[in-house]
């Protein structure tokens, strides 16, 4: 019996405002993963799911290329069937890329039977994505820290429950990381640097009291969001949007996608967002939905295929 990996991984909202690569949230909309290996060296692709323009099917297939390289470090090379299923957008701010990528490595572990120790795993895959925050929640799940020590990356995560609801308007166009990265600063000032600290710490405190009470100030940020704002039409008035029931609103990642939290009437205020981003000439859809707690490393699995 051929033995089949699969590996399910969330997207992820990293940044949240004022934690600039230092957190993030896992979210539930999934890529799933699905690797058969071969006796022979051949590799062959099959995508389905969203935004198929913007997925290669070639050699330069991410997740192919993750796996095989991966494989190959560890001499371990051999060829696989690999099926993608996939429902997170790529190039919008949702973590597309440190989802393939923590699902590839976490495969790779399966398929040569090596134990998942979640540092290893996130440094690894930290060392070929670049994002440990996004590594992080993709692996972990729920609302997730991340931290560089000396090049081992640790982690801590905790839960988030359903009564807090999320938020994404999705536009209809990517911006690349780099792009997004590039009208970044070089350096900045203590008051800005204290501003944010203040911020993330009363942030994580509040996600990880598993009662979260946000207040809008706690997504203030100065590291990039005004910077960004040039590369996403609309994203100023979006900030400065009031509902009674929005407890808080920022870029997701990177962006263009903005996330939102609510106490209630997500939808009504997932629309109101929408018509902002609308007279500012952008098409977005909106998604209301709820944290995913399990992350990667409580969806991983090992099936027959007959």
């Amino acid at each position: 019996m051929e033995e089949r990996i699969s590996v399910r991984v969330p997207a992820t909202s990293a940044n949240l405002g004022c934690a600039f690569d230092c957190a993030a949230l896992a979210l539930k909309l999934y890529v799933d993963i699905h690797v058969t290996p071969r006796a022979d060296r051949a590799v062959t692709i099959r995508y389905t799911g969203v935004t198929p323009e913007r997925i290669s099917t070639g050699s330069d297939n991410l997740i192919a290329r993750t796996i095989w390289g991966t494989l190959e470090s560890w001499n371990k090379t051999r060829g696989f069937d690999l099926e993608i299923e996939n429902q997170i957008p790529v190039g919008v701010g949702l973590g597309s890329s440190a989802a393939a990528i923590v699902g590839s490595v976490a495969a790779c572990h399966l398929i040569t039977n090596r134990p998942l120790w979640d540092a290893e795993l996130l440094t690894l895959a930290t060392r070929l994505e670049g994002h440990p925050d996004n590594a992080a929640a993709a692996w972990l799940g729920g609302f997730s820290v991340a931290l560089d020590e000396g090049g081992r990356i640790l982690s801590f995560s905790c839960p988030v429950p359903d009564s807090v609801h999320i938020i994404l308007v999705i536009p209809d166009y990517p911006l690349r990381t780099e792009e997004a990265r590039a009208v970044l600063p070089e350096e900045y000032s203590r008051a800005d640097a204290v501003h944010n600290l203040q911020r993330a710490v009363a942030l994580a405190a509040h996600f990880f009291s598993a009662r979260p009470a946000f207040r809008r100030s706690f997504f203030d940020d100065r590291f990039h969001q005004p910077h960004r704002a040039t590369l996403v039409p609309g994203l100023t008035a979006v900030l400065e949007h009031r509902h009674p029931d929005l407890q808080g609103v920022c870029l997701s990642g990177g962006g263009p996608s903005v996330i939102a939290f609510a106490r209630a009437n997500p939808e009504a205020i997932g629309e109101e967002i929408r018509q902002v981003l609308a007279q500012n000439g952008v098409e977005s859809e909106v998604r209301c939905l709820s944290a995913d707690n399990l992350g990667a490393k409580g969806w991983n699995r090992i099936e027959g295929t007959g």
